[in-house]
């Protein structure tokens, strides 16, 4: 990846998310979203006890020697948002997964109506997890197991790589909590700056709808701003780690990280 490229993948996130915002009708934009209950948020009863236990204990390895924060979450669909994208970014915002200080944090989103999974990544992790290396996960970790119904399973699977390659930069050894990387692994230079072809799809249709001589100047303002929706999404009411969202007592609610739309999605 070139120097200019690199220099301005944080502005152009940043830039892609307004685009996004921009983008979703007012109506959804009040649309109420859940609140965490934890790491691992199940709101369709797909995830069995067994393995909410093995991927919760994965994300609390991780939490404990890196810092870096990983959610799951299952919803019944993704609606009234157009898309998954759409609605991983709102989430996103709103939980703060990750520290506040470094925007370390990870959503792993099932959506059953439209069968959809994505990996939202945080700002801080976005140099570790691109989105060639979350593409990976999904593909070989994540999907196989859905394909087959087997919902627990993918989620952990797609935990488990999360983990790993988290664990590989922080240089700790997770691998007996079950932290492992896919075998064909993925891309972890050379990305487009835009981040994926379906994001940069994503921008030349706004810019088609809306103009791009309006929305060009957007791309290149707020590098690196966290929580650049400001009210939009309720992102005044992300998990600050003292609003004790959760009952358990491992569980306090998020750090407050921010995300920008990095990450990658998958149909099955």
């Amino acid at each position: 990846m070139s120097v200019f490229a690199t220099a301005s993948l944080p502005r152009l996130r940043a830039g892609m998310a307004l685009i996004l915002l921009i983008a979703v009708p007012l109506t959804v934009m009040a649309q109420e979203l859940p609140s965490p209950t934890g790491y691992v948020n199940d709101f369709v009863g797909v995830i069995s006890a067994e393995d909410t236990t093995q991927i919760e204990a994965v994300i609390q390895a991780v939490q404990s020697a890196t810092g870096a924060e990983i959610a799951v979450v299952t919803v019944p669909s993704y609606e009234p948002y157009g898309s998954i994208e759409q609605f991983g970014v709102a989430l996103a915002e709103k939980w703060g997964v990750g520290a506040e200080a470094d925007d370390s944090g990870a959503i792993l989103i099932l959506a059953m109506q439209e069968r959809q999974v994505r990996i939202e990544v945080g700002y801080g992790l976005e140099g570790i997890l691109p989105d060639g290396r979350v593409g990976a996960i999904l593909d070989e970790m994540v999907l196989p197991s859905f394909r087959e119904g087997d919902w627990g399973a993918g989620m952990l699977g797609g935990v488990q790589g999360l983990a790993g390659y988290i664990a590989e930069e922080y240089d700790v050894d997770l691998a007996a909590q079950g932290a492992r990387t896919p075998q064909a692994g993925g891309a972890s230079s050379g990305a487009s700056p835009f981040g994926s072809a379906a994001e940069l799809l994503w921008v030349l249709m706004v810019f088609s709808v809306v103009g791009g001589r309006f929305l060009w100047p957007l791309l290149f303002i707020g590098a690196g701003r966290r929580g650049y929706y400001g009210g939009g999404f309720g992102a005044a009411t992300r998990g600050r780690g003292s609003t004790g969202f959760g009952s358990g007592p491992s569980f306090g609610g998020f750090g407050g990280g921010g995300f920008g739309g990095g990450g990658a999605s998958r149909g099955f």
